[in-house]
């Protein structure tokens, strides 16, 4: 293995959520328990009536009234989430309609909120590290947690427990950073992990303990053309941490690796789809970049050779997490998201009947996984692919790697 610099992963994990113990009691006073919130709209401390938490886990029974009043709610959302069995109960059971609106791009599903299409949703459900930008931006509102804690981070397993260093739904509105003691805007609904697939019948355990081996010509390797987590993962390799601005002197180690990397492939692939396609085929032997979310299809058909293996560098933890976006919410607002955050609810997204596989923190769909779900969605290794990772939590100077990215294309 080439020895390079590196950065404490670990370290960067306790980061996590350093406030630990105190996360929970702190939360509950810096927002009041439901008391006002200085300067907010009214529809921002509004109780939860539709959605009490002495009944819960389970949602109230819609009222005759309600049932007549059909109302619609408008999620901006990744696939996966408009699948009927994920949807279709929801509509049936509250009389509404849902505008299921889907995007692939985090950026450029900001930048259509901030041209003022955020008008147009009452949710969306960006990578977590996006959630401070859009708090930043006044697009999402701030939630009350004591009021929302039944519904969402009593249902979740205990790596997503703020207790215990999960900081990732809440934000210090004094610089925009993730901060446990903070505000909370954003509720964690699926994750997984960006590392690379191999296919495990023809590549040996041996060498896929690290990252080099995608840049060794011992097998043939496809890069998936998705510049925003390939340049993270070069970065792991390289022992950089891709979460601060970076040197001049590591740039340039990146733009290195990153030429090595191209020159060594065999071919460049436009779509997760065609990388798959490419490794059942035996055309590629090895899929950088790659993710539970882009081969977890590939493993639901049986395919278990194909493993979006995380070696000893480690592997980008990225989550979903649905917000409420600015403005008035339909009354059916609240109870969307509380069905959504139901662990039977999430258990069907983890397993959509259209979209890709992923995991979800709810402990109940965890609880309810069957042998074939855990095996494809290896639940049983997750808690140490989350110990060996880094959570995303955004690129500060990514434009600077953009032209290294296109560059690097230009030599296949």
């Amino acid at each position: 293995m080439v020895n390079r610099p590196s950065f404490d992963r670990r370290a960067v994990l306790r980061g996590v959520g350093g406030a630990a113990a105190s996360g929970v009691a702190a939360l509950a006073g810096c927002l009041g328990g439901g008391d006002e919130i200085e300067g907010a709209e009214p529809w921002q401390t509004d109780e939860l009536a539709e959605v009490p938490a002495e009944e819960h886990p389970a949602l109230y029974e819609p009222s005759e009234t309600e049932r007549d009043s059909s109302e619609t709610l408008a999620h901006l959302t990744w696939t996966g989430y408009d699948a009927e069995n994920v949807q279709g109960p929801f509509r049936e059971q509250f009389n509404a309609n849902t505008n299921i609106d889907l995007f692939t791009d985090n950026a450029q599903a900001f930048n259509r909120l901030q041209s003022g299409e955020w008008r147009q949703f009452e949710q969306c459900t960006f990578d977590m590290a996006w959630v401070p930008r859009l708090a930043e931006a006044e697009l999402i509102r701030p939630i009350d947690y004591e009021s929302w804690k039944p519904y969402t981070f009593d249902q979740y397993i205990d790596l997503f427990q703020p207790e215990n260093g999960y900081k990732y739904a809440f934000v210090n509105e004094d610089d925009y950073t993730f901060d446990a003691d903070g505000t909370l805007y954003t509720f964690p609904q699926r994750f997984g992990w960006a590392s690379f697939a191999v296919n495990t019948d023809t590549v040996a355990e041996s060498d896929y303990q690290s990252y080099d081996i995608a840049w060794s010509d011992q097998y043939d390797v496809g890069i998936y053309d998705l510049m925003f987590w390939g340049i993270q993962v070069i970065m792991l390799r390289e022992g950089i941490d891709p979460f601060k601005e970076h040197t001049d002197e590591e740039i340039e180690q990146v733009r290195q690796a990153t030429f090595d990397l191209f020159d060594n492939a065999s071919t460049l692939l436009t779509d997760f789809a065609s990388m798959n396609q490419a490794l059942t085929s035996g055309e590629i032997d090895i899929g950088f970049i790659s993710g539970n979310w882009i081969n977890g299809s590939l493993r639901r058909d049986g395919n278990y050779e194909f493993e979006a293996v995380v070696p000893d560098e480690g592997s980008i933890i990225w989550v979903e997490s649905t917000s409420f976006v600015k403005g008035p919410q339909p009354n059916v607002s609240d109870n969307y998201m509380a069905y959504m955050m139901r662990g039977e609810n999430a258990l069907e997204l983890s397993w959509p009947d259209s979209g890709g596989t992923n995991v979800v923190p709810h402990q109940t769909a965890w609880d309810n996984y069957n042998d074939e779900q855990r095996r494809v969605l290896r639940i049983d290794e997750i808690e140490d692919i989350i110990e060996q990772s880094v959570f995303y939590e955004g690129v500060p100077d990514l434009e600077k790697f953009e032209p290294i990215w296109r560059e690097a294309k230009t030599r296949m």
